[in-house]
């Protein structure tokens, strides 16, 4: 590193200001790579099929280990952070996550392609969190959503790129060349965060605090774990997150192919839609609970209206692209209501708790993602594929009221819980 180049760094590090403005965009990339990661096996999926023989269960099961990988990872994150910090936790899990991608590019069979998505998965699991905890000792608490959401807003693009332009790439280049540039590219930003980032803002002494364990960390999940409220908010956090990551990230692709008969690039521009819907519905979701003055009614809703997106495409007969495209819009403005399902636990639980709980339902989700990838695996899987391999309408419109189905049941496990409107958590 040349001496002018240290002397930048050693400039920037000294302003808040400056670090704010260096990092947040990075960390915002690093969340971004996480997105991608996330929702690429919806594009390739067809080609993952045919090109490796694979049935509609083995394919299911591969962005499952995804999934598998980050939610195993939650609890250890946990602990690394507070004993390390996030920025050498997030740098070095980029790493983990570059090899990950690496070897996703470079797989030749199912089982090997598995680790490779278990190991990405693994690698992208500290970079939502360590986000949080980072913003939260560098903003003001009344700038930290404003903060929060520039982050989230960056990572929106991870489902954008992940969608067209990613088809567009793998015709031109092929998807394994694409995912081989993008895990050069996680490796870069790791060096990136390493250098930018910092634990603290300049001056500032950490707290002279005893990091846990994971055995203190596990034996302090008890007192959340014996709480019946935990599974009712985990329930409508995993079905819901489960649901729309499934058919995102993993079975649009198949069905648009299956169904409708479209090539890489055409199910690409569909995803991207539906990607753009999401997006816009974690815009519009953030302040209904203080304009109804409710989070269990607007996650309520938002539940159901996930339920009557999925019936609305399991009764679909139509062959129009045009009419699933707007089903699928639907799906995706509905789905975006995670955050106030957070904003409900912490609202219930006690300030030295809430950190606990927010650990166990991402713990629940990233589980629940990866029993509703398998489990619809095996419900396409029951239908016969033609000579092709191509699974039946039946089969998609099976797993989508199936998907309807858990969504109305978590919604009822979930109503038997209070409701701690806006106005009454301040108050308090």
């Amino acid at each position: 590193m040349t001496e002018a180049l240290k002397k930048i760094i050693w400039f920037i590090q000294q302003s808040k200001l400056l670090l704010i403005m260096v990092m947040v965009p990075f960390l915002g990339l690093a969340f971004m790579l996480s997105q991608f990661l996330r929702s690429v096996p919806a594009v390739i999926a067809p080609d993952l099929r045919s090109e490796l023989n694979l049935t509609a269960i083995e394919l299911s099961s591969l962005p499952a280990a995804l999934f598998l990988g980050s939610a195993l990872m939650q609890l250890p994150v946990g602990v690394l952070l507070d004993r390390f910090g996030p920025r050498r936790t997030i740098a070095i899990f980029l790493l983990i996550s570059a090899v990950g991608t690496t070897l996703i590019s470079r797989a030749e069979s199912s089982s090997v392609l598995a680790l490779a998505l278990f190991v990405a998965g693994c690698g992208i699991a500290p970079v939502y969190m360590g986000l949080i905890v980072l913003l939260s000792r560098w903003v003001p608490r009344d700038r930290l959503a404003t903060a929060s959401s520039i982050a989230v807003a960056v990572s929106g693009a991870g489902l954008l790129l992940s969608a067209a332009p990613f088809a567009w790439a793998s015709v031109v280049i092929g998807w394994r060349e694409t995912l081989g540039f993008v895990g050069l590219g996680a490796a870069l930003l790791s060096a990136i965060v390493w250098l930018v980032s910092r634990d603290r803002p300049p001056g500032e002494m950490p707290e002279k605090v005893v990091p846990e364990t994971l055995r203190q960390t596990i034996l302090g999940l008890k007192y959340v774990l014996r709480d019946k409220r935990l599974y009712a908010l985990a329930s409508v956090a995993s079905i819901s997150v489960g649901s729309f990551l499934t058919t995102r990230a993993l079975w649009t692709g198949p069905y648009l192919n299956d169904v409708f008969g479209l090539d890489m690039i055409s199910r690409g521009n569909v995803i991207l839609a539906l990607s753009v819907a999401w997006l816009v519905s974690a815009l519009f979701y953030g302040p209904l609970d203080r304009l109804f003055d409710t989070r269990r009614g607007v996650v309520s809703v938002g539940a159901i209206s996930m339920a009557l997106s999925f019936v609305l495409l399991a009764v679909n007969n139509s062959a129009s692209v045009g009419v699933v495209t707007v089903l699928l819009v639907l799906l995706g403005l509905s789905s975006s209501f995670t955050a106030l399902i957070f904003a409900h636990a912490r609202a219930l639980f006690p300030d030295t708790h809430t950190g606990r709980a927010i650990t166990a339902i991402n713990l629940f989700i990233w589980s629940g993602v990866f029993l509703i990838q398998v489990i619809t695996g095996f419900i396409v899987n029951a239908f016969p594929a033609d000579s092709q391999g191509h699974s039946p309408i039946e089969a998609y419109q099976a797993m989508f009221i199936t998907l309807a189905i858990a969504l109305i049941f978590a919604v009822f496990v979930y109503r038997r819980i209070e409701d701690v409107p806006p106005s009454k958590d301040i108050a308090h």
